[in-house]
C-alpha cells in the first residue's frame, strides 16, 4: 500500500505544487485536504491510499498557510483546500482543461464517502490511462480463478475461496465500459490476484477485437457506439480496445442519411448507441446506418470476457412522462435569539460569580453617606490595589460581552453560511437533474431526427421514376436495392440473379397493409443473393402445410419446394414472404402474408 505523505510546512508545499508542474512525475498524484477547525479529512485518506497501492501518490494537507502556498503556484483554478480532494493526471492537460482533474469536494460524512469512491475511480482511471496497468508489478502474481458473486459500485466481487472477495475494477479494464458490461453474477473468471491491494486482474483473459467480431456477417445489424461525430463523418466503435486496438469504422454523411445537406453533428452525439448494417466484414469494416428499419433484430454485442455480457447494448427509448418530482428545498436555520438563556451563557458576570462592588458603587456610597465621619468614610474607601483590581475587572467584562457580541454574529454568519451551502447544493442537484434529463430528450430527438433522415420515402406522383407496368416498377426497386447495399467490387461475386413474380405476388403486396414496398424489395434482393439465409432477422425456413413442426413440407408437382422468410418480426401479425426453390431453376416468389397465412 502506498504511504500518506503529510504537508507539514510551505517548503513541503511548495515541493507538491513543484512536482505536480514539472515533467518527472510518471503516476498521478493525489492531494486531500483537511477542512479548517479539524484534524482528519472528511475523506477517508487511507482508504485512498489502500486502493492506489504503487499506481499513484497520495498527499494529506491541511488547510491554512500551506495551502496558500500550494494555492499561489497552481494554475487558476487547479487548486485543492477546504477539504476537498483531486487526482492530478501525468501531463500538463489538466492545467487547461480542469475536466481532466474533476474536484472532489467533501463538506461532511456522506459527502467523504462519495468523494472518496470518486477519487479512487479517479486515480484507477488516470493509472490506466498512463499504462501502469501493463507495467510489471513489484512483487509476484498469482493465477486465480473464481466465480463473480456481485456487481456493485464499479466493482466486480469474486469469489476465489478466501475470507473476502478480490474486486474487478472497471477502471483498470476497459476504458468507459461499465462493469454490469464485462462480468456478470455467475460468471466463471480467470485473473492475476494482487494480494496487497485484494484485486483481480483480468486485462490478460480479455477477448481480441477480432476474435469477438468473428460472428458478425455481411447484412447484420449490429450496435455500434459513436466515439466522434463532424459535419461529414463519424467513427463508430464495433469492439473497444483490449489486448487489439479498438475497432472503429468510419462512416460518411451518405452512409448515415440519404439527404446530402444533414449535419452528422444534428443526428448524432459521442457516446450515443446506435444500430449499424455490416456492408463489408473485418478487416477493412464498413457500416451503413441509412437502411436499417426499426423492427430489425439487432445482433447481441460480443462480450468481452467469456461467458460475459455483451459489452454494449441498446438505449431504451425516452419516453414521455410526467417530470420528476422535485426536490424539497432546504429550510432555512432559523436564526438563534440572542437572548435565550439555554442556548448562550448570561451576558452579565452575576450568573458567573457573586457581584463585586465597583469602584463608583464605593464612591456612591460615601457620599450618600455625608453625615458619617471621617474615619469611617476611609474606612470603607477600597485600597489603592483593590481599586485597579475592581477596575480591570470592569474592563474584562466590558471586554467579554463584546467577544461574546462578536461571538454571536459570527455563528449568524456560520448559519447563514451553511444555509447558503445547503441551497446551492440544491440547486446543484437541481441542476444535474435537469442536464440529465435534458441530455436523454437531446438523444431521443437526435434518434428520431435520424430515422426521419434514412426513412425511404413513398413515391408519389412526379417523384423519383414512375412505372405503369407494376412489375416493372417492382423489379426497378429490387435492382435499386441490390445495387445501393453491395460494393462494387462483390457485385460479381454476389449477382442479382434472374427471379420470377408469381401471379399473385402483386396483387397480395397490394393488398396487404402495414409493410412498404422497398423494404419487401429489400428483402426480394436478400433470398435473390442468398443472403437471407445468413440473417437471423430473415428466419428463412421451409414452408409447411401447417402450423406444426412436424407437418410436411410444401412440395409443388414440379418439385418446387416451398420457403418463407420474414419480412418483419416482434411486430402483431408480423409480415411473411413466400417463394418457391427449385434447383435449377428461376427463385419464384409467390406471395407476401401474414404469420398465420400459410396458404401459397
Amino acid at each position: 500500500m502506498a504511504g500518506v505523505r503529510r504537508i507539514i510546512d510551505e517548503v513541503s508545499a511548495s515541493s507538491l505544487a513543484n512536482m505536480l508542474n514539472g515533467d518527472a512525475r510518471r503516476r498521478p498524484v493525489v492531494v486531500i485536504t483537511v477542512p479548517t477547525g479539524r484534524t482528519e479529512p472528511w475523506i477517508d485518506v487511507e482508504e485512498v491510499a489502500r486502493e492506489a497501492g504503487n499506481l499513484a501518490e497520495v498527499y494529506l494537507m491541511p488547510t491554512g498557510p500551506f495551502t496558500w502556498e500550494f494555492s499561489n503556484r497552481m494554475a487558476e483554478g487547479t487548486q485543492v483546500y477546504g477539504g476537498a480532494g483531486r487526482v492530478y493526471p501525468v501531463g500538463h492537460e489538466w492545467a487547461s482543461d480542469l475536466s481532466k482533474s474533476p474536484l472532489r469536494f467533501a463538506f461532511n460524512a456522506a459527502d467523504g464517502e462519495r468523494a472518496t469512491q470518486h477519487l479512487i475511480s479517479d486515480l484507477f482511471r488516470m493509472a490506466a490511462a498512463a499504462g501502469l496497468l501493463q507495467e510489471l508489478p513489484a512483487h509476484a502474481l498469482r493465477e486465480l480463478s473464481g466465480v463473480v458473486k456481485m456487481t456493485v459500485a464499479g466493482r466486480a466481487l469474486v469469489d476465489i475461496g478466501g475470507s473476502f472477495p478480490a474486486a474487478i475494477a472497471e477502471e483498470l479494464t476497459v476504458e468507459d465500459v461499465p462493469i454490469e458490461r464485462i462480468a456478470r453474477p455467475g460468471q466463471r473468471i480467470r485473473g492475476w490476484y494482487d494480494a496487497d491491494t485484494n484485486r483481480l486482474d483480468v486485462t490478460k483473459f480479455l477477448r481480441a477485437g477480432p476474435e469477438a467480431l468473428a460472428g458478425y456477417n455481411v447484412g447484420d445489424v449490429v450496435l455500434t457506439r459513436v466515439t466522434r461525430v463532424r459535419t461529414g463523418r463519424a467513427e463508430l466503435m464495433l469492439y473497444p480496445k483490449t489486448s487489439t486496438p479498438a475497432v472503429t469504422v468510419t462512416v460518411l454523411r451518405a452512409d448515415v442519411t440519404t439527404n446530402p445537406a444533414d449535419d452528422l453533428t444534428t443526428l448524432m452525439t459521442t457516446g450515443e448507441v446506435i444500430p449499424a448494417r455490416v456492408a463489408a466484414p473485418g478487416p477493412s469494416w464498413s457500416l451503413v446506418l441509412n437502411d436499417v428499419d426499426d423492427d430489425e433484430h439487432v445482433a447481441d454485442a460480443p462480450s468481452l470476457l467469456e461467458g460475459g455480457p455483451a459489452w454494449l447494448v441498446a438505449e431504451a427509448e425516452t419516453i414521455e412522462a410526467a417530470p420528476p418530482q422535485p426536490l424539497a428545498m432546504p429550510t432555512p436555520t432559523p436564526p438563534r435569539p440572542r437572548e435565550a438563556p439555554s442556548q448562550y451563557p448570561a451576558a452579565t458576570p452575576a450568573a458567573i460569580a457573586p457581584p463585586r462592588p465597583s469602584p463608583a458603587l464605593l464612591d456612591n456610597r460615601r457620599s450618600s453617606a455625608g453625615s458619617a465621619p471621617a474615619d469611617a468614610a476611609r474606612a470603607t474607601q477600597p485600597p489603592d490595589s483593590t481599586r485597579a483590581l475592581l477596575l480591570k475587572i470592569d474592563g474584562l467584562t466590558a471586554e467579554v460581552a463584546g467577544l461574546k457580541r462578536e461571538a454571536h454574529g459570527l455563528r449568524e454568519q456560520l448559519l447563514a453560511g451553511v444555509d447558503e451551502r445547503d441551497q446551492l447544493r440544491y440547486l446543484l442537484d437541481q441542476a444535474e437533474r435537469n442536464f440529465n434529463r435534458a441530455e436523454n430528450e437531446l438523444k431521443a430527438t437526435r434518434a428520431r431526427l435520424r430515422k426521419a433522415s434514412t426513412a425511404r420515402p413513398a413515391t408519389t406522383a412526379g417523384d423519383g421514376p414512375q412505372f405503369a407496368d407494376a412489375e416493372q416498377g417492382f423489379r426497378y426497386l429490387v435492382l435499386t436495392q441490390w445495387a445501393t447495399r453491395t460494393l462494387p467490387v462483390e457485385q460479381p461475386e454476389r449477382p442479382l440473379d434472374e427471379y420470377i413474380l408469381g401471379p399473385r405476388f402483386l396483387d397480395s403486396l397490394g393488398r396487404l397493409e402495414g409493410i412498404k414496398t422497398a423494404k419487401v424489395a429489400d428483402v426480394v434482393f436478400e433470398i435473390v443473393t442468398g443472403l437471407a439465409p445468413q440473417l437471423p432477422s430473415r428466419e428463412v425456413h421451409h414452408l409447411r402445410t401447417g402450423p406444426g413442426g412436424d407437418d410436411p413440407v410444401r412440395v409443388r408437382e414440379d418439385g418446387a419446394v416451398a420457403w418463407r422468410a420474414s419480412l418483419q418480426v416482434n411486430t402483431p401479425s408480423a409480415r411473411r414472404i413466400h417463394y418457391w426453390v427449385l434447383p435449377g431453376s428461376p427463385i419464384e416468389f409467390a406471395r407476401v402474408a401474414t404469420h398465420d397465412d400459410l396458404d401459397v
